[in-house]
């Protein structure tokens, strides 16, 4: 992925091999783990989920690392690979830095681990120790070295008795010894405070609406043109409000900090891709600043995500914006391409449906919903007609998958599938995924441009007993000349 060359992206990111969600898992395991054996003590939903990424851009290639699992690898943003690293699973908020000659990694009440590359395989070095020699694991935990070799912890915390008017939440932050980055040698400092009565984008609500509480997480730290950003999410994870702000100093990436006014910089509360919290800024390919965040979609659990990106700007007073905003379309960078979204919102033609699973769940930009066909139905089919010619060059498609659950052994797959176009005559292909092996939940793909009235999507076949669903068929494209 380099600077001067074109690339196109979508949101949520099609990143293969979802992990399976685990968030009824941690109260029974310690520290990171590689296990995919549910504890016999949970009983809850199944669900695939990622959240909370931290990236890095080295050698050309992106390394996102987000809770559940580990890690993706892309030269383009839009082409992953999964790298299953060890240990896999940090539970939540990864967090990586550069140090020496290699890599520090910890995680969510997780000990720091040592890597020789991005990859792994990571050792564990232990937990950490304040500087009275206690240990201690961090919650939400972000690393960061600077350029002079000093090396940061930040993380979250709170004081007073959850549920009364004396509860806040806090970013609190450490400096580590850089020969030893175990040990704190200062800290913790408090660097900021929730303030939902100042600062609308903290309240609780899907309005903003609770003006008496909020709840700031997931810090991560940017230095960028000689200015430190700390960059925090608020108000709740599971929520379409959900945000990522940024506060900065031009004094220490200790503070003090001072949240800027172009907040928040990720916000976006309605559609497919909303509430995009918890995650990063990172430096990429040349000079460009990338966010990468959460994207709520709680249909089957109330913390099921997935993960988007789109690039970050620093304007004329020194503060980070979205120039596209947090974007559900195809977005081409380096080139004057715009696209619109043709079936969001059309009534699509099913061939046929399960109770309660109406084909308009297919196409109504709801993570929510979902079409499902009858179960006798052999060969699915998904019509949408445009009533205008427009020529279409993208899809993306978000599977659901009712029956997933594999503690009884049904897992999920690849699907495989093909797109048809119809301008006048007969259907012509748009996009042949017949032979699909891979495991794409969000399923983004580029085509040739062709000219069409009507698209359907025709499913051949599902992974085994996973079940048939649909909760997003977007075709995308442009009037045609």
């Amino acid at each position: 992925m380099k600077k001067g060359r074109s690339f196109t992206l979508c949101n949520p990111l099609s990143l293969p091999d979802i992990p399976r969600g685990k968030d009824d898992w941690y109260p029974y395991i310690e520290e990171a783990f590689s296990r995919e054996e549910r504890p016999p003590e949970v009983t809850g939903p199944e669900y695939r989920s990622v959240s909370d990424p931290t990236a890095l851009y080295a050698g050309g290639k992106w390394y996102l690392y987000p809770s559940y699992g580990m890690a993706w690898v892309s030269e383009d943003l839009l082409h992953w690979t999964h790298v299953r690293t060890e240990p896999y699973c940090m539970k939540y908020s990864p967090a990586i830095t550069r140090w020496r000659q290699g890599f520090l990694l910890t995680g969510w009440m997780c000990p720091l681990y040592y890597g020789d590359t991005p990859l792994g395989p990571f050792r564990k070095l232990g937990p950490f120790y304040t500087p009275d020699g206690d240990p201690f694991l961090p919650t939400d935990p972000a690393l960061f070295t600077d350029d002079d070799g000093r090396l940061y912890l930040y993380g979250f915390a709170s004081t007073g008795e959850y549920g009364t008017d004396r509860y806040t939440t806090r970013i609190i932050g450490y400096e580590l010894d850089p020969k030893d980055p175990q040990r704190a040698v200062a800290g913790p400092k408090l660097l900021l405070e929730m303030d939902p009565r100042r600062y609308p984008w903290e309240r609780q609500g899907f309005y903003a609406q609770n003006k008496a509480f909020g709840w700031i997480e997931g810090p991560h730290m940017l230095k960028a043109k000689g200015r430190y950003y700390l960059i925090y999410a608020s108000p709740d994870t599971r929520d379409p409000s959900y945000a990522m702000a940024a506060a900065y100093s031009d004094t220490s990436p200790l503070g003090p900090f001072t949240r800027q006014k172009r907040n928040p910089l990720t916000f976006r509360r309605d559609g497919l891709v909303s509430g995009p919290g918890h995650g990063c800024v990172e430096h990429g390919p040349g000079d460009s600043l990338w966010a990468f965040y959460t994207i709520p979609c709680p249909r089957a659990h109330r913390y099921e995500r997935r993960v988007g990106a789109d690039p970050v700007e620093i304007d004329g007073n020194g503060e980070l914006y979205t120039p596209r905003g947090v974007t559900d379309l195809p977005q081409t960078y380096l080139e004057n391409v715009e696209r619109l979204n043709l079936t969001a919102w059309l009534r699509p033609v099913p061939s046929s449906i399960s109770p309660g699973r109406e084909a308009i769940y297919a196409t109504d930009q709801s993570p929510l919903t979902f079409w499902a066909p009858d179960p006798g139905d052999p060969s699915p089919v998904l019509t949408v007609c445009f009533d205008a010619r427009f020529a279409v060059d993208s899809s993306r498609l978000f599977w659901a998958e009712p029956g997933y659950d594999p503690e009884s052994g049904i897992t999920a797959g690849a699907v495989s599938y093909v797109i048809e176009g119809r301008d006048s005559g007969d259907w012509f292909p748009l996009l042949d995924c017949s032979g699909n092996r891979e495991d794409l939940n969000v399923d983004f793909r580029l085509f040739p441009e062709k000219t069409c009235r009507e698209v359907r999507l025709r499913i051949l076949s599902s992974p085994p007993g996973i079940g048939t669903g649909v909760i997003d068929f977007s075709v995308f494209g442009r009037l045609a000349e």
